[in-house]
C-alpha cells in the first residue's frame, strides 16, 4: 500500500478501489479529521467493511464485521497481520496488503 499524506488522498484511493471491486457499493465516510478518517462499505445486511486510517502514522484497519463482531480482517498494529476467517482473533503476519487485494479477498470471502 502506498504512502499517503492525507485523509483525502486515501479515501480517492479507496474509492477507486471499491468501485473496480464492489461497484454499485457506495464507500460511506463516517468521520475525518486532520490526519484519520473512517469509512464503511455495506456488503449486505448483515455484514460490512470497516476501514480506519491516520497518515500521521499510517495506521490502517480494514475489517469485515458481521453482526457487531469482526470476522476478517487486516492491520499494521505492530506489524502486517491478517485475522482470518477461521480465527478472527487470532494474529497471522502478512505481506502489506493494496487495497484492491483486501477488497478483492473480502469479495471471495462473502461469495462463499
Amino acid at each position: 500500500m502506498p504512502t499517503f499524506e492525507t485523509p483525502e488522498a486515501f479515501e480517492q484511493a479507496l474509492d477507486r478501489a471499491a468501485a473496480a471491486i464492489f461497484p454499485g457499493k457506495q464507500v460511506v465516510r463516517i468521520s475525518r479529521s486532520i490526519v484519520a478518517t473512517k469509512f464503511r462499505i455495506d456488503l449486505d445486511a448483515r455484514r460490512f467493511i470497516d476501514v480506519f486510517f491516520n497518515c500521521r502514522n499510517q495506521r490502517t484497519d480494514l475489517t469485515v464485521i458481521e453482526g457487531d463482531r469482526r470476522i476478517f480482517g487486516c492491520d499494521n498494529l505492530g506489524g502486517w497481520h491478517r485475522h482470518p476467517a477461521e480465527a478472527p482473533d487470532r494474529h497471522e503476519a502478512c505481506e502489506e496488503p493494496t487495497l484492491e487485494s483486501f477488497l478483492r479477498e473480502c469479495a471471495k470471502f462473502i461469495a462463499r
